[in-house]
């Protein structure tokens, strides 16, 4: 488990189709990524496991869908949040496992 950010700039930018990005879209990616570690943080524990796909997937999710409804026009769907809030349970129930091991 690692203690820095699960999705790099890079990774979003690829994930969300993004070829050639300005300074203002870094900044908001930059800004997503640091929101969906601190979600991640909060919902799982501060040691999530960063070299988790399904850790790594939902930060994809989470910050795709902060960068792409950050003017609170959208709602996310229905299956998004259910697929994040499944993974996260997952995860935490895992973490809470391994340490009473």
């Amino acid at each position: 488990m690692s203690n820095t950010n699960v999705v790099s700039v890079d990774d979003v930018l690829a994930h969300l189709g993004i070829d050639y990005p300005d300074d203002t879209v870094i900044t908001n990616i930059n800004r997503a990524i640091n929101t969906a570690d601190a979600y991640l943080k909060g919902s799982i524990g501060n040691n999530y496991p960063t070299d988790d796909p399904r850790a790594k997937e939902l930060a994809l999710l989470l910050v795709a869908d902060i960068y792409d409804n950050r003017e609170l026009t959208t709602t996310v769907s229905t299956n998004t949040r259910k697929l994040v809030e499944s993974m996260s349970l997952q995860l935490r129930l895992e973490l809470r496992r391994g340490s009473h091991e």
